[in-house]
């Protein structure tokens, strides 16, 4: 794989793990280039958390697990 497309995947993951904030390609494309530098990106995953598609880190810890196998009964 190209350089060039190992920081435009990795800057997309950061971009994608980060909530996908408008404004901010200078500084994705600058970190993934450092993670590729550094030989972060090269082992498949860079070192970006995950998050949910179309959810921000902020909205998935703010909110709580559902709890599994609880429904309400209708009365």
């Amino acid at each position: 794989m190209s350089r060039e497309k190992l920081v435009r995947d990795t800057a997309y993951e950061i971009w994608e793990a980060e909530g996908r904030p408008e404004g901010r390609d200078s500084e994705h494309w600058r970190l993934a280039e450092e993670r590729v530098g550094r030989g972060d990106a090269e082992q498949g995953k860079s070192k970006t958390a995950t998050v949910p598609k179309g959810r921000s880190k902020k909205e998935t810890a703010d909110k709580p697990a559902a709890a599994k196998g609880r429904t309400k009964k209708a009365v």
